[in-house]
């Protein structure tokens, strides 16, 4: 058996500064994922307010008033779909695939379809207070569209699919409140802004939640492939209870799922197995285990896992700062509260 085994890097203990370092880096990589994700889901509202004005200005004369705001809740969710896709796995540092944008702008679409087929009624549902009746239809828009684009992630987390629903309401309702309060005045400019920061809105809660509910994260410490250390960086990756996470080198360009990636923590490293082993939590607790494909002799003697410099053939608990090598790559597991010592 190979038992060569990467330096062991530091300790973060013996790192000068190195807690307030390492907490400004992790808030520094949030604050740019909430941004970046807010960004696009901004852009898709742009880009379906703009799309649908054209379709409009298409369509003719007379037009029942239920099949605009179909059209209009439809491409909001597809456009939010598409880019979402696009954007999480540009973050990943995964090739975009065709087959994800589509499968997500086509989730998207369905669940605006049904969310714009519900908003009139709702709206005549309340006659005496029309601005609440817009509200609440913006708000079932972003929760339709939020819960269908978080099932993306529920391989990962069901929870996921509450927070895309959460996420989408709370953008549904900064649009809804800039629509029916300026939709008397700028009816057009009010109709942008509110396509605007429901997109915002549904992005910034999908990427949020996991991270403000995180209970703890992964980084990337370094690498004997010089792959991973160009394309990680100064990689991190959230994890909340409830998370499972296959771990490998199976690049998305090997998925052959329709919607998502195979593996979720993708590690360029030339020994490491496609799906090489799985972080999972249970009752608060984080565990790793070796991947069923690696269970066999064989891929024990080839396939390196250790935990503090241990071998590990049966799931080990992850404790605060516990050091995980997967092949010749290390990765730090970080609890957000370290667990209190028994005395």
């Amino acid at each position: 058996m190979d038992t060569s085994f990467p330096p062991e890097p530091e300790t973060i203990n013996s790192w000068p500064h190195a807690d307030t370092a390492l907490s400004q880096r992790f808030l520094m990589n949030i604050n740019q994922l909430l941004y970046f994700m807010s960004l696009a889901g901004g852009l898709a509202g742009l880009f379906a307010w703009a799309s649908q004005g054209l379709i409009v200005m298409l369509l003719p004369a007379g037009i029942a008033p239920w099949a605009s705001v179909v059209t209009a809740a439809a491409l909001l969710g597809g456009s939010i779909g598409g880019f979402i896709v696009v954007f999480d796995e540009k973050w990943a540092g995964n090739r975009v695939q065709i087959r994800w944008v589509a499968m997500g702008a086509l989730v998207g679409f369905c669940a605006g379809t049904v969310s714009g087929a519900l908003h009139l009624p709702l709206r005549a549902a309340l006659p005496a207070a029309l601005p609440l009746g817009v509200v609440m239809g913006w708000m079932v828009s972003g929760a339709l569209i939020g819960a269908g684009l978080g099932a993306r992630w529920l391989a990962v987390n069901r929870a996921r699919v509450a927070h895309g629903m959460i996420g989408g309401m709370c953008g549904g309702f900064l649009g809804g409140v800039t629509f029916a309060t300026l939709s008397q005045w700028l009816p057009d400019i009010s109709q942008a802004l509110a396509f605007v920061l429901t997109g915002a809105g549904i992005s910034f809660g999908i990427a949020f939640a996991p991270v403000f509910l995180r209970s703890a994260a992964l980084r990337f410490i370094n690498s004997g492939d010089a792959r991973a250390i160009g394309k990680l960086g100064k990689k991190e990756w959230t994890v909340q209870d409830g998370d499972s996470y296959i771990v490998g080198s199976q690049s998305a360009d090997l998925s052959k799922s329709r919607y998502g990636r195979e593996v979720d923590i993708y590690l360029p490293d030339a020994s490491v197995a496609p799906r090489h082993a799985r972080i999972y939590s249970k009752d608060g607790r984080f565990f790793i285990t070796r991947h069923p494909d690696v269970m066999s002799e064989a891929g024990l003697r080839r396939f390196v896992l250790k935990v503090q410099n241990r071998s590990i053939t049966t799931p080990r608990e992850l404790q605060d700062q516990s050091l995980i090598v997967l092949g010749r790559t290390t990765l730090m597991f970080l609890a957000k509260q370290k667990p209190e010592r028994s005395q």
